[in-house]
């Protein structure tokens, strides 16, 4: 009988070590902390890509409004669509401008430019925005 009482005791100590959860947010406090820095990394990123992406659509459409003044180009449209983003955010976006004219006397300003990161990892590639005004002289 004392075998049995002894390991009924050892069964009910092992169940009571096994329900207890001393130390546990040792070993659940990084595991949580690295998912809330990259949610908040996330997060960061995205909007940086929101912010890039309104300010270079702001470029491209003040870019176009200075083309399209009588006696202005498309050009100096583009031209100035990249002066624009050079003030904003300097020579670490690499940016570039194209503007045309299309038959109906619309100016386009297409701007192309890489994604910004936060840190080292993050979405690669690129993002195209366009402005449009109506040339001055087609009016």
């Amino acid at each position: 009988m004392p075998s049995h009482r002894g390991s009924l005791l050892r069964r009910q100590l092992l169940r009571r070590r096994l329900r207890d959860d001393d130390g546990s947010a040792v070993a659940e406090f990084p595991m949580v902390a690295v998912l809330i820095i990259m949610i908040g990394l996330m997060i960061v990123q995205a909007a940086l890509i929101v912010h890039t992406r309104n300010t270079l659509v702001d470029a491209a459409v003040q870019g176009a409004h200075h083309a399209a003044l009588i006696g202005s180009s498309p050009q100096d449209g583009a031209e100035r669509a990249e002066r624009l983003i050079g003030d904003r955010f300097g020579a670490g976006l690499d940016a570039e401008a194209t503007a045309v004219q299309e038959p109906d006397g619309t100016i386009r300003v297409t701007v192309s430019s890489t994604l910004p990161l936060v840190g080292l990892l993050g979405p690669t590639g690129s993002m195209t925005v366009e402005g449009r005004a109506i040339a001055e002289e087609s009016w």
